[in-house]
This record gives C-alpha cells, structure tokens and sequence, in this order.
C-alpha cells in the first residue's frame, strides 16, 4: 500500500445499556475528544458504489481485498470536506485522505468528472478511474454522531 501503515479494526455491536456501561468505564482513564461538543461530532458520508452495489456486495461477502470511496464532513461544515479511499488488503485498513471543496463535491455529484483526470491529486485520480471503469457514483448517505475518548498513552 506505498508506504502506508495499516491497522487492525474490530467492530463490535451492542446494546445501548452496555455503551452506558461502556461510556463510564472509559472516562476513568481516557479523555474525550477537544473537537465537536463533549466529545462528540456530527458525521456526513456518502459512499460511492455502481448500480451492482458492487462494493457493498464486496464487503457483506468479506472480500479480503476490497477498496471504498466516501466523501465526509463533520458538524456539516461543507468548507471542510474529505474524499477518502478505504482499503482493506487481508486483515489490516488502510486510510487515505484528501481534501475537497464543497464546487468540486458538487461536480462529482452531477457525474461532471473529467477535470479529476488530470488533478494532482493522486486520489481525485483513483476516483476518477473508478467512476469511468466500474460506474461508480455517491449513492449513499449515512449520518451519525460520533463521540471519541482518546488514551494519551497509545493511538487509541
């Protein structure tokens, strides 16, 4: 993956009374996140995939090589989007990121891409690949709040 570091994700679902439980253990010895309110933010992605729903299909299968597209913004601050790329290459994720403006957001949206061809962006290039090969396009909006504890000790 040219130099990036992977990371091992775990996900895990459970029940609102043990993210309570959850919640209060952690704040004994982590602390919450400066950015957003408490700790807690707003989240806005849309995910890109084709009429197939070729990467999500890749994912409920559990390829173990798969890539996804999303743009994200936080508290819906649209003066600070990101175009991501997630990788996941055996059992490590690996991120990449770059940073969008709320113009060129809205000309992927509408299908105009062929300025992304010869961006400088590596990634804007990757997306632009996708988005001709395989059809691609922002198909789904997901929104959540997110509250993150963070451990000063290790990159938790």
């Amino acid at each position: 993956m040219n130099g990036l570091k992977g990371r091992r994700e775990l996900k895990h679902a459970i029940t609102k009374a043990d993210c309570y439980l959850l919640r209060n253990n952690l704040q004994n010895f982590m602390k919450l996140d400066p950015h957003g309110h408490d700790g807690k933010y707003l989240i806005r992605s849309v995910y890109f995939d084709n009429f197939d729903n070729k990467i999500l299909r890749q994912k409920t299968e559990g390829f173990y090589h798969r890539d996804k597209f999303r743009a994200r913004l936080y508290d819906y601050d649209s003066d600070f989007i990101n175009l991501e790329k997630k990788s996941k290459r055996d059992n490590l994720t690996y991120k990449q990121k770059c940073r969008l403006s709320a113009e060129e957001y809205e000309r992927i949206r509408l299908g105009d891409i062929e300025w992304m061809f010869g961006d400088s962006r590596d990634l804007l290039r990757d997306l632009y690949i996708q988005m001709t090969l395989f059809q691609i396009k922002p198909t789904t909006v997901v929104d959540y709040e997110r509250e993150v504890f963070i451990y000063e000790y290790g990159n938790v």
